[in-house]
């Protein structure tokens, strides 16, 4: 009996002993990462917030972050956070941007970081020929972000030309393969853009004085159970799909209110009267709101039955499906680009081929009012920082 009480022992021991050392080594394995984002302007929006995001989460992490940019309003916001800023002069999408190649190399040899991360073409380009011709074992790793689809051109090869390459969704990274078959299969990494979950909470309540003063402008939207079109309007935003899903489906059940957000494209004032004119054709005129740019997008998705993406273009972010399955509501859009890439693995009953009217109507009816549970850390900010830290150290490992 003394005799198997001591193995045990042992055996726990030696357990315990190994535990300790995988420790050890992830401890030893994790480089602290000296990063540089380079990128055109601090202007609020996708881009200079993603970059913020990640720079808080480095520093965070106890990494160093150091952003390279002509400057904006989010300066402030990245030194609170223990960023470094570096000014830079505004450049142009255009090989002209080529004159500022000398002063960029001698920033990055002073700075000597691991990586570089760029995001858009024009700060790619620059990039890449500021480090072209140095040597691969002592230049700071170049990883652009790409989040489009682009041609094949000179001015677009640094987005092709990194050590790395972040694509934001599967059907970008298939279109940079496409582009450039030189490009490695395991140079390309997929990691979808993270939302802000703290705001986007399903949890925290709507206020009344909300809804109250939303009703007061708005008392076409009382008593109705709202479908909800986000985004910017364009001829191919999609809101002449919603206008047409609605007319059909208001027709079965008048209960059905359309309401759509957000900002015009170009402020293209035609547009907008053709939009309004559909509406009018198709009896929707007491059916649809269209609310035009919002700040209250939290609460519009709290207070919606149903969220719509039905964009012509490929997205290249899913943001606002993200941040409508993020609180909580279902969300009915096409299969294609990045939203049908979430929707497929987060909420595929939502996914409807393009062009196929009746489908979108099917659809939209069986999911009214049925929530999501999903977990909302899977977009959140941090996690797609995760990965593209762990990205980075595979690329200097």
């Amino acid at each position: 009996m003394k005799s198997l009480t001591c193995k045990l022992v042992m055996i726990y021991w030696e357990i315990i002993l190994l535990e300790v050392k995988i420790d050890l080594l992830v401890c030893f394995t994790e480089v602290k990462l000296k990063v540089v984002q380079f990128l055109p302007s601090l202007e609020p929006g996708i881009t200079a917030t993603l970059a913020l995001e990640f720079a808080n989460e480095l520093v965070k992490k106890g990494h160093e972050s150091l952003v390279i940019s002509t400057g904006g309003p989010l300066e402030a916001r990245f030194r609170l956070h223990g960023s470094d800023f570096i000014s830079f002069p505004k450049i142009s999408e255009s090989i002209w941007s080529l004159r500022h190649k000398s002063r960029l190399r001698k920033i990055l040899a002073r700075l000597q970081p691991d990586i570089v991360h760029t995001y858009g073409r024009s700060t790619a380009f620059l990039a890449w020929r500021a480090l072209k011709g140095e040597s691969a074992t002592s230049r700071p790793k170049l990883v652009p972000l790409v989040d489009q689809d682009f041609p094949n051109s000179y001015f677009n090869k640094g987005m092709l030309s990194g050590d790395g390459i972040i694509a934001s969704s599967r059907g970008v990274a298939e279109n940079l393969k496409k582009s450039s078959p030189k490009i490695a299969e395991d140079s390309i990494e997929v990691i979808y853009h993270g939302i802000n979950i703290r705001e986007f909470d399903r949890e925290k309540p709507v206020a009344s004085q909300w809804q109250l003063k939303l009703l007061n402008s708005y008392p076409q939207l009382e008593g109705k159970n709202w479908w909800l079109m986000p985004g910017e309007i364009s001829a191919s935003g999609g809101q002449e799909e919603f206008l047409h899903l609605l007319a059909q489906a208001a027709a079965q059940s008048d209960d059905i209110h359309g309401v759509i957000a957000g900002a015009l494209a170009e402020d293209d004032l035609r547009y907008l009267k053709k939009l309004e004119g559909l509406a009018q054709d198709l009896d929707l005129g007491s059916k649809v709101t269209l609310l035009g740019e919002r700040r209250d997008m939290r609460e519009l998705y709290a207070t919606s039955q149903l969220v719509f993406q039905l964009a012509s273009e490929k997205d290249g972010n899913a943001k606002h499906s993200k941040e409508a399955l993020a609180m909580g509501r279902p969300v009915v859009a096409y299969s294609e680009g990045c939203t049908g890439e979430v929707l497929q693995k987060h909420f595929p009953e939502g996914l409807v081929e393009k062009g196929d009217l009746k489908s979108l109507i099917e659809a939209s009816l069986n999911l009214v009012s049925k929530p999501n549970n999903l977990n909302p850390q899977e977009f959140s900010y941090a996690a797609s920082a995760g990965k593209t830290i762990d990205f980075f150290q595979s690329l200097l490992n």
